[in-house]
């Protein structure tokens, strides 16, 4: 099929030898008018740069193809090799890999439906993992305006033809016990937690799970908080809670528990990890009072 390959491929050195390429075919989203000799392509305008029908049409005018392709280094030099292709997708939304997760991020269109939508593919296999539809209005065309993920670990950002910049978040902290109660998402954070540094600052074993952190306003004395947590492995007696005191270091916690969760875990699964929010605790970083601070990690 016709192929244009967008500027912003993705390229990640696993460090063994191996480089994976990652990138996106968006054939049909230039403006063929730029192939006329009087073109200019400095003046950046959507209706100069791309083509009309694209952006009134959608995904259905671009040529679809995602794919992996890895560089590997042998014993004579270096071979490339296709990981896999999805010939289903429309992305143009320039795509983003989070090492921590494991996962792509994406913005495409179900040429079908017409519905606009974030898409996570498996970094390993192409597989989609989840969609979460936003609209299907013509001008939540991102039009190749790139995506960005937020620096903490739980927000992902994708400006539209409509000028509006949407937020994909995961929602991993409730109030098991008042669940009308909303956690503010503004408010919350996770982030990858270094050996080294769990280590230097008291912890003990290694970091298991991201490091949650989570604000929660307007507390009774005592409530429980539970924070979803995936990729555990092995059996739930080897992890160990530690949350961060007001001392800036790492303190095991005695009164915490799995909820619902086998005696054996599974790497695909998430689990909530439960535990008392005190205000005025040796683990609440506010100051404030009836609002508790809380920032945990698991650890085995």
């Amino acid at each position: 099929m016709p192929v244009s390959v967008e500027n912003s491929a993705i390229v990640y050195d696993h460090g063994n030898g191996r480089v994976s390429t990652i990138v996106c075919n968006w054939f049909g989203a230039g403006s063929p008018n730029l192939a006329k000799p009087d073109s200019d392509s400095s003046i950046q305008s959507y209706e100069n740069i791309y083509d009309r029908n694209w952006l009134l049409k959608g995904n259905c005018m671009i040529m679809p193809g995602v794919e992996r392709v890895d560089t590997i280094r042998t014993a004579d030099g270096w071979t490339m090799k296709s990981i896999w292709c999805r010939d289903d997708l429309s992305d143009t939304s320039m795509m983003k890999l989070s090492t921590a997760t494991g996962y792509i991020y994406g913005f495409v269109q179900d040429v079908d439906s017409g519905m606009w939508q974030y898409i996570v593919l498996d970094f390993d296999t192409g597989k989609t993992v989840l969609t979460v539809d936003v609209a299907s209005l013509y001008g939540y065309n991102n039009m190749a305006i790139g995506m960005y993920a937020g620096r903490d670990g739980n927000k992902l950002y994708c400006p539209t033809g409509y000028k509006e910049l949407l937020r994909l978040q995961d929602r991993f902290v409730f109030l098991p016990e008042m669940p009308y109660r909303k956690v503010d998402l503004d408010k919350t954070s996770r982030r990858v937690l270094s050996a080294a540094e769990f280590q230097a600052a008291g912890g003990a074993g290694t970091p298991a799970s991201w490091l949650h952190t989570a604000t929660l306003d307007n507390l009774h004395p005592a409530t429980t908080v539970s924070f979803r947590i995936n990729g555990l492995t092995g059996n739930t007696a080897d992890y160990k809670l530690f949350a961060l005191g007001t001392d800036g270091r790492y303190h095991e916690v005695s009164d915490w528990h799995f909820d619902d969760a086998p005696a054996r875990l599974s790497a695909k699964k998430v689990y909530n990890v439960c535990l008392t929010a005190q205000d005025g605790g040796s683990f609440d970083l506010s100051p404030d009072a009836r609002e508790v601070t809380l920032s945990v990690v698991l650890a085995r």
